[in-house]
């Protein structure tokens, strides 16, 4: 695979990666951040590809592919055929009937210079929408029915044309991606969906430029922000974590789920350690009580507690249907009678998306809370950095929707605790790099240090009071250099900090120790008198 080889004609560029493209660049602006022809399964995983043959030439990029389980074959084309414009196809022939939830092209546009800005939507039956980019995260589709779009970026003018399926946009802020997606196949549509034994689908995307005065951005400037650090928690749960985990060398304040699942051991286990935030799932209200007094026979004084129906651990369109029962407006009341001293939660349990569809009433919590996973959609080191860009726009709609309350956070991580988009996480057994999978090959590593880092320093600099950046073991646990981590961001927390960030580079320093990372796979420049210069994807800690 050639990936790093970038197509080039004129001004007009577009990288090879994956078997699809990377960014798309004109004039040195980024105008794509990829092409991509997903096929997903029925619980949204992602059909790893084998490449077949592929043919590269300076202009053009041909390959042919196949799943290796032989449900289908297919061929991909990407060409420059002028100076400003690229023209893909790509063709999918199933060697067997299958159930899938999606197949074709999908397009990621950048959110710098993008997000807030003008839209002109184009559909199937020749109409135009003029509308806009979301400036704060939209938890629906920004544009449906689509045929094709138009936009400017630093003064570029683009305009993509799309055939062979309808196609819609999302905004993938919602699940930490810094992009906006356009894709085929509206998700109002059933699925999963069957594909028949021959069966051929065929797109074609074009994207035309209209070069001009545009210029790549210079290199962001370093910010500085005073700020508050967090308090840091790791998360446990009965099934990713063993039913009574040994206590973290740091003895971290722990954010305990319950469950109709969990054993008593697990509660007992829990009683021994400070005051716990806890989350509890329950079946309905009765469940609701009988986890109540779990908790109450085991002794334990939470200082948080939010409870969700086990229905709401999965995601919902907002337009619905919803569950039908026990709501999430229906449980805090209960809670304050059981734990009066207490701080009432409300909000999601799983990723942001899950909070911005299904929003609490501020007035009736008094925090609120959700989590992130790093590869709902792509699971490759680039893709995993570019989510920290998303965060600042996270933590933002997070506290429109608050209202002024705290946020107290889930687990922040790269693998994915639960999967609310289907029955289950992705099996790993592998250790690849894989969308949806709870065991990723990096959290022992220097590079999930450095990603907990990132994560560390964006939620200082937008308030947020509390996070779990680990589990207490299994897949999600901290080992290795993550651990250092939590180690130190623990002895740290509450202080005030002066937190620098450059792409990729951060810096967090406070008067008893500080963090630092590198989270780009170059070495660091030089580093300034007295300043740590961690390797690339890695991070450097320290207590005084």
């Amino acid at each position: 695979m050639p990936d790093g080889h970038i197509l080039t004609l004129g001004p007009l560029t577009a990288a090879l990666r994956d078997g699809g493209l990377g960014a798309v660049t004109c004039q040195g602006v980024e105008v794509l951040r990829a092409l991509t022809y997903p096929v997903r399964n029925r619980d949204w995983g992602t059909f790893l590809t084998q490449t077949l043959a592929e043919e590269t030439t300076p202009t053009t990029y041909r390959r042919q592919f196949r799943d290796p389980g032989d449900a289908f074959h297919g061929t991909f084309e990407a060409r420059l055929t002028t100076p400003a414009t690229l023209a893909a196809e790509v063709t999918f022939t199933f060697r067997r009937a299958a159930q899938i939830n999606r197949a074709g092209f999908t397009l990621l546009h950048p959110i710098r210079g993008v997000a807030g800005q003008p839209l002109t939507l184009h559909h199937p039956d020749g109409s135009t929408t003029a509308t806009t980019f979301p400036a704060r995260i939209s938890p629906a589709q920004p544009a449906r029915t689509l045929a094709g779009l138009a936009h400017s970026i630093d003064g570029l003018a683009l305009h993509i044309t799309l055939s062979g399926d309808v196609f819609e946009m999302e905004d993938q802020r919602n699940w930490s991606d810094a992009s906006f997606k356009t894709y085929c196949r509206p998700l109002a549509l059933p699925f999963p969906f069957a594909v028949a034994e021959g069966e051929v689908i065929r797109q074609h995307v074009t994207l035309k430029l209209t070069p001009g005065t545009a210029s790549a951005a210079a290199p962001s400037a370093a910010t500085t922000t005073r700020a508050r650090l967090p308090q840091v928690l790791l998360a446990h749960e009965h099934g990713p974590c063993t039913p009574a985990s040994p206590a973290h060398p740091a003895a971290l304040p722990l954010l305990f789920r319950l469950t109709p699942e969990t054993p008593d051991v697990t509660l007992t286990a829990m009683a021994r350690h400070a005051p716990p935030a806890i989350e509890i799932v329950c079946d309905d209200l009765p469940d609701l009580h009988r986890q109540i007094a779990r908790i109450q026979r085991a002794g334990i004084q939470p200082a948080r507690v939010t409870a969700l129906p086990r229905p709401f651990l999965k995601s919902h369109q907002p337009d619905g249907p919803w569950p039908t029962g026990l709501q999430p407006a229906d449980i805090p009341p209960h809670l304050r009678r059981a734990f009066p001293a207490a701080l009432i939660g409300g909000g999601s349990l799983t990723n942001f998306t899950e909070l911005n569809r299904h929003r609490p009433d501020p007035a009736e919590v008094d925090f609120i809370t959700f989590g992130n996973t790093a590869i709902v959609h792509a699971a490759d080191d680039l893709s995993v950095r570019q989510t920290i860009e998303a965060l600042p726009d996270i933590f933002a709609t997070a506290r429109t929707i608050a209202a002024g309350r705290p946020l107290h956070l889930g687990l922040f991580s790269i693998g994915m605790r639960s999967n609310p988009y289907g029955d289950a996480t992705a099996p790993n057994p592998d250790g690849l790099r894989l969308p949806m999978a709870m065991a990723d090959p990096r959290q022992p590593t220097a590079f999930a240090a450095a990603y907990a880092v990132a994560i560390l320093a964006e939620a200082a600099c937008a308030g947020v009071a509390s996070l779990a950046l680990a589990m207490t073991d299994g897949p999600l646990g901290p080992t290795g250099p993550l651990s250092d981590v939590l180690r130190v961001a623990h002895a740290l927390a509450g202080a005030e900090a002066t937190i620098t960030a450059q792409a990729g580079h951060i810096l967090i320093t406070t008067d008893h120790g500080g963090l630092a990372a590198n989270l780009t796979p170059d070495p660091a420049p030089p580093p300034k008198r007295g300043q740590p210069s961690p390797a690339p994807d890695s991070a450097l800690v320290w207590l005084r």
